[in-house]
């Protein structure tokens, strides 16, 4: 590890503020004493604390997009935008990959030391045969096209930081999971069905594993992928063990307590579209992580589910409902 002498109190701008690992994002650099700049389309979606710069990144002027960039002046630059839910193949291309390439350009006008700290997804990895752990020198084999996208995000970047054209970081992120996850993950969805008391809980048929991580403990993954003064192009963050998703959903219904005691379990249908086809089971090694960045994952499963739990509470109605929503089998809940 390489870490910085003293402590950057240089702006940061997010992109991708008002997502799931966004605000983790803003509120851990803001925590620092960083002040940050949340760069979203609505302003509905700004984060406590933060400035905010209206900016669609993907359709506006490249050049009002360097500009807005460079009046700011920051040392840091992160990028946990991107398409995930919802989507199509189009927008999957502009969120992950056409809002990259603008973003890495942009950022290469910028005066001064910039560090730039893009947010991958450990499904770039697709399936792969023999290794107990995935490392960063795999060859991926994306087979969905949202991972295919990320991937060209990814290398995007570090294509660019092998140029010397920037200074630059992927964080290969496992499944996060955490507080204000995504309603359209496996655990955003059911915590937020639990909180509104149910009287039919409605789940798709769940199987495999999953390395899921704390969103806080990623967002304290950026802050030290800015903090050392040369950073490895590519680093997986993750919890580097892998956890059956019935085990993970099963700890979030013991969690929930007498809200979940009360509602009937119906097992509905698989989801048509998965984000999670072709990829293997193997958890991360997150070695790379602990000895150059100084990093290593500080909160648990059973920590994370809490705090989603916590993050939904205000969301219950006043009487059972009955609910029958689809989740992602998958969980992802990388970007909002």
């Amino acid at each position: 590890m390489d870490p910085v002498g003293s402590v950057d109190r240089s702006p940061a701008v997010v992109f991708g503020a008002g997502g799931f690992v966004g605000r983790a994002v803003c509120a851990a650099l803001l925590a620092a004493g960083r002040p940050v700049t949340a760069v979203l389309r609505s302003p509905a979606d700004l984060p406590a604390g933060c400035r905010a710069l209206p900016l669609d990144a993907v359709r506006c002027d490249p050049a009002a997009l360097a500009a807005g960039l460079g009046a700011l002046r920051p040392g840091l630059v992160v990028n946990a935008a991107g398409a995930l839910w919802n989507v199509t193949d189009r927008e999957l291309t502009e969120g992950n990959v056409l809002l990259v390439e603008r973003l890495v350009r942009a950022v290469t006008t910028l005066p001064g030391p910039v560090r730039l700290v893009h947010i991958g997804s450990a499904y770039e990895y697709g399936a792969q045969a023999g290794p107990s752990r995935l490392t960063e020198t795999l060859h991926a084999r994306p087979a969905g096209r949202y991972a295919q996208t990320k991937l060209a995000g990814t290398r995007i970047v570090t294509e660019a930081a092998a140029g010397g054209l920037l200074d630059a970081v992927v964080l290969r992120i496992a499944v996060a999971v955490g507080p204000f996850a995504s309603r359209h993950s496996l655990l955003g969805g059911l915590a937020r069905q639990l909180a509104e008391g149910p009287v039919e809980l409605t789940l798709p048929p769940i199987a495999g594993v999953r390395d899921l991580v704390d969103v806080r403990d990623v967002a304290d993954a950026v802050l030290a992928a800015a903090r050392v003064r040369r950073a490895p192009a590519l680093v997986n963050i993750g919890s580097g063990t892998g956890v059956r998703l019935t085990e993970a959903v099963d700890t979030l219904i013991r969690i929930a307590g007498p809200r979940a005691a009360t509602a009937r379990v119906v097992r509905g249908p698989a989801p048509t579209v998965r984000r999670d086809t072709g990829i293997g089971e193997q958890a991360l090694d997150i070695g790379l992580a602990r000895r150059e960045l100084g990093w290593a994952p500080a909160r648990t499963l059973t920590d994370a589910l809490h705090a989603l739990w916590d993050s939904v509470q205000d969301t219950a109605p006043a009487s059972p409902t009955t609910l029958a929503a689809t989740l992602a089998v998958d969980g992802e809940t990388i970007h909002g």
